[in-house]
C-alpha cells in the first residue's frame, strides 16, 4: 500500500510515529489500531497534549491532578481511561465509539463552553461505553462527558459510568438507541442533572426501563456529579449512590411509602347540616363527589342552599357556589334568608327593609360566600377552571354546582360527555383535596313521575352509569307536589341511593318537612303511605 504520510504522532494513544496517513486521507494507529475513516477529521495532531502514561499511578485519585482536570479534581488516569484530551489552547475533545468499540466521532468542547462534532455521529454509542462489557449489577448514567469521569473516580474506578451524548433534551433517544446495552444490566442508576430538564428526561428514561432505574437524588447546592467531586463530596455521593430509590411509575407507592399516613386513625368528616345524614355517612370527607338527584321542583336546590348556609353559620367555612338556573341576587336573598330563618326572597314575607339590609351587611362581613354569575348552559372546561380559581384564590373546599346537566346540554353525545366530565372532575376533587356537591336532572321514569312523589333511582340520573361510577354518594329526593295533605305535600323523603364507603346507608331514607314562614327544612319521621318502605 501507498502511503500520503508515515510515522506520524496519534493524538488517540499519544504515540509519537505510530500513525499512518492514506491516500484516501484515512489513518491508521500501529500502536493503539485507531482506524479513522476519511471523514473523521479530528483535531490536528500538533495541538494534543501528549499525556506521559508511564508515570506512576497518584496514589490517591482524588488529590494527584497533573496533566489531568485539576478544576474538577479528575486525575490523569481517569482521563486517559476514557481517552479525553485536551489541546494547548484549552479545547476539551471527548471520543465517541460504536458498538464494535472502534472510534467513530468526537465532542470538542471550546474554552466559551461551545461544543462542535465530527465524525459519524449517527454510530456513536454513549460515552464511556466502550470501555465496558456488557451485562453486569449495575450501570450508572449521567447527563455529561466530565460527570462520567467524576461518578467513575468516585465509584473507584469499580463502576461502569456513561453519559448521554447531547444533553437532556436528547436523552430518552440517547438510551433508545444503546436500549440493549443498557438494558443488559441489573440495575441503571439515573445520575442526570439536577434541574428541571434533567429531572423530566430522568423520568422518561425511567418509564422505559422500569423497575431496573434506580432514581439518584442530589443533595441541595448539587447539580451533577461533578460538583460532588470538586467540592470534596466522594463519600457522601457513594452514600446518595447506595441510597438511589427503584423508580415506581406515578401513583404507585408502598406501605412504606404511605406509612405516615395509614398510622393516622381515620376520622369523621364534616357534618351535614342534617344530623341523620351525617350519622349515616360518617360526614363529609375531602376528594368526594355528592350527587342529588330530584324530579322539577322538589326542593334539591333548597337542600343545597340550607347545607351552604350551614357550612358558612355553623362551619365558619368558604363556600364556592355555581347555580346555572338561580341567578346570583336570588342566590345570596335564598342564603341570607337560611341563616336569618326569613324568606327574603319572597317579596310580602314577614320582614322588614331594615332587618333585609342588615343581613346584607352581615353575610358581606362574613366574606364566605363566593358565587359565579352565569345562567343556562355552559361547559365544563370553564366550569373547572371557575373552580381551580375558587380554590387556589379563596382557599375554597366545598363547592356546590347546580347543576350537572347543563354542562352537556350543548354536546352532540350527550352521555360521552358526562363520561369524561365525571372522571375529570373525580380528579379534581382529589389533586385539589375539595369536596364537590352537584345536581343532575332526572329521565322520566316509567309510572309515577318523580313530582308525584315517584321513587328516585340511579338509573334516573341523566348519565347515570358515569355518575355512578364516580360519585361517592348519590342521594334521591322524593316528594308528591300534588298531595292532598298539605304536610304530606311539604315533606320529601331523602333517599340514600349509594354509598360507596361503607356501603350501610345505601337504601336508608329519612324525611325533610319544609316550613313556610320561615323556608327551613327540618327531619321529621313522616311518609308518604304510598311509599315502598
Amino acid at each position: 500500500m501507498t502511503y500520503k504520510k508515515t510515522h506520524q504522532p496519534c493524538a488517540d494513544c499519544g504515540s509519537s510515529d505510530a500513525l499512518v496517513v492514506n491516500q484516501d486521507d484515512s489513518t491508521k494507529c500501529y500502536s493503539c489500531g485507531t482506524y479513522k475513516r476519511p471523514s473523521d477529521a479530528f483535531e490536528p495532531v500538533t495541538h494534543i497534549k501528549v499525556y506521559d502514561t508511564t508515570q506512576k499511578a497518584p496514589e490517591s485519585r482524588s488529590d494527584a491532578f497533573t496533566g489531568g482536570f485539576s478544576d474538577r479534581r479528575i486525575t490523569l488516569e481517569t482521563a486517559t481511561l476514557f481517552n479525553v484530551q485536551q489541546t494547548t489552547d484549552g479545547r476539551v475533545i471527548f471520543p465517541y465509539y460504536d458498538k464494535s468499540g472502534e472510534k467513530v466521532a468526537s465532542k470538542t468542547r471550546s474554552v466559551d463552553k461551545k461544543f462542535s462534532i465530527e465524525g459519524e455521529w449517527k454510530q456513536a454509542g454513549l460515552f464511556g461505553q466502550q470501555l465496558f462489557s456488557k451485562g453486569g449489577k449495575f450501570v450508572t448514567l449521567v447527563e455529561g462527558e466530565f460527570d462520567a469521569m467524576s461518578a467513575y473516580q468516585m465509584l473507584g474506578g469499580k463502576g461502569c459510568v456513561v453519559s448521554i451524548r447531547n444533553g437532556a433534551q436528547s436523552a430518552l433517544n440517547d438510551c433508545k438507541l444503546s436500549y440493549e446495552w443498557l438494558d443488559s444490566f441489573d440495575k441503571i442508576v439515573l445520575c442526570l442533572d439536577n434541574d428541571e430538564a434533567g429531572k423530566e428526561a430522568t423520568k422518561k428514561i425511567a418509564e422505559l426501563f422500569g423497575s431496573k432505574a434506580m432514581l439518584f437524588r442530589h443533595r441541595e447546592g448539587f447539580k451533577d456529579a461533578s460538583d460532588w467531586l470538586s467540592s470534596r463530596n466522594e463519600r457522601e455521593w457513594i452514600d446518595s449512590w447506595w441510597k438511589a430509590s427503584q423508580f415506581k411509575p406515578e401513583g404507585i407507592v408502598t406501605i412504606t411509602d404511605i406509612k405516615e399516613r395509614l398510622l393516622t386513625p381515620p376520622e369523621p368528616g364534616v357534618p351535614w347540616c342534617f344530623d341523620t345524614l351525617t350519622d349515616l355517612t360518617y360526614g363529609r370527607r375531602k376528594g368526594e363527589l355528592y350527587a342529588f338527584g330530584a324530579g322539577v321542583g322538589v326542593g334539591k336546590t333548597d337542600v343545597f342552599t340550607q347545607q351552604i348556609a350551614y357550612d358558612i353559620d355553623q362551619l365558619n367555612l368558604k363556600v364556592g357556589v355555581i347555580y346555572l338556573e338561580q341567578n346570583v341576587v336570588e342566590t345570596g336573598q335564598r342564603v341570607m334568608g337560611k341563616l336569618d330563618k326569613k324568606l327574603y326572597h319572597v317579596p310580602d314575607a314577614s320582614w322588614t327593609r331594615a332587618e333585609y339590609e342588615d343581613s346584607v351587611d352581615r353575610l358581606e362581613k362574613r366574606q364566605q360566600l363566593y358565587l359565579m354569575e352565569h345562567f343556562g348552559a355552559m361547559d365544563w372546561k370553564t366550569i373547572k377552571g371557575i373552580i381551580k380559581y375558587f380554590n387556589k384564590a379563596y382557599d375554597i373546599t366545598h363547592i356546590y354546582l347546580d347543576h350537572l346537566t347543563a354542562l352537556s346540554a350543548q354536546e352532540q353525545d350527550e352521555r360521552r360527555a358526562l363520561d369524561g366530565i365525571m372522571a375529570d372532575m373525580a380528579s379534581l376533587a382529589q389533586e385539589l383535596g375539595i369536596i364537590i356537591h352537584f345536581i343532575s336532572h332526572l329521565t322520566t321514569p316509567e309510572g309515577k313521575s318523580h313530582e308525584e312523589g315517584g321513587r328516585v333511582m340511579e338509573k334516573h340520573f341523566t348519565g347515570s352509569r358515569a355518575i355512578a361510577r364516580w360519585s361517592h354518594y348519590m342521594f334521591g329526593l322524593e316528594r308528591n307536589k300534588q298531595h292532598s295533605d298539605p304536610i304530606k305535600r311539604q315533606t320529601t323523603t331523602f333517599r340514600v341511593l349509594k354509598d360507596r364507603f361503607t356501603g350501610r346507608a345505601t337504601g336508608i331514607k329519612f324525611g325533610l318537612t319544609y316550613n313556610q314562614n320561615n323556608g327551613m327544612l327540618k327531619e321529621s319521621d313522616i311518609m308518604d303511605e304510598d311509599d315502598n318502605l
